[in-house]
């Protein structure tokens, strides 16, 4: 179990109200185009708090520099940005959580089993799961979260996929490099593809075993 408190920002320290930047909080306040409320001064990264990742900050950063020196209004995003921690066992994931999605949102939820996938058996770590949360309607991934070894890496790939737009049948499509971890991701998307009846697809070995617990040999 993880229990995350956050970290408390500190522009306060450096006097930041004393030239007339607004705070909140001990972070600077920025607009969609990081401007403080001084039009001279940006604030990139985690001085601002609003996504506290080094990806985010490296974009920012960017977006920040580019407004600040040549004026093209860029606006920062951070809608789908990954994360993960590099635990025993690791752990990663992208967008909504299945609670958050079904808050929302008709969804349908696709998981493939590390046991049921050839690296992490080969590799000996069995244990683990690749979890996608899809809308029904649109047919678009709303989140992705993953357990396992390589957990950081494989949900680098939903990211990818749902900053593209890809519906689920075309995750389903995809071909990745085999055997690999991140093979999961397109069996937890044939599995939605199945179960939302988009196309017939072959049933998956392990979904024919939970289905035929019955031992063979």
């Amino acid at each position: 179990m993880f229990l995350a408190v956050g970290w408390p920002g500190n522009a306060d320290a450096i006097d930041a109200a004393k030239i007339g930047i607004d705070t909140d909080r001990g972070y600077v306040t920025v607009d969609a185009s990081l401007r403080s409320n001084l039009p001279h001064i940006f604030a990139a990264g985690d001085i601002n708090g609003i996504s506290m990742l080094v990806p985010s900050a490296r974009l920012e950063g960017r977006v920040a520099a580019e407004n600040a020196v040549l004026g093209t209004r860029r606006r920062f995003s951070h809608e789908f940005v990954p994360t993960g921690s590099f635990t025993d066992p690791e752990y990663g994931g992208v967008g909504l959580t299945e609670a958050q999605a079904r808050a929302r949102y008709d969804c349908e939820v696709g998981i493939a089993r590390y046991r049921d996938l050839v690296r992490p058996v080969i590799d000996d770590h069995p244990e683990g799961f690749c979890k996608l949360i899809v809308e029904r309607n649109r047919r678009y991934i709303l989140g992705a979260h993953v357990l396992g070894e390589y957990s950081a890496e494989v949900v680098q790939t939903a990211s990818a996929c749902m900053t593209a737009n890809l519906r689920i049948e075309q995750v389903a499509e995809l071909q990745p490099a085999f055997p690999t971890f991140t093979e999961g991701i397109t069996v937890a998307a044939q599995a939605i593809v199945r179960q939302m009846g988009i196309a017939p697809t072959a049933p998956t070995w392990g979904e024919l075993r939970a289905a035929d617990p019955t031992p063979r040999g």
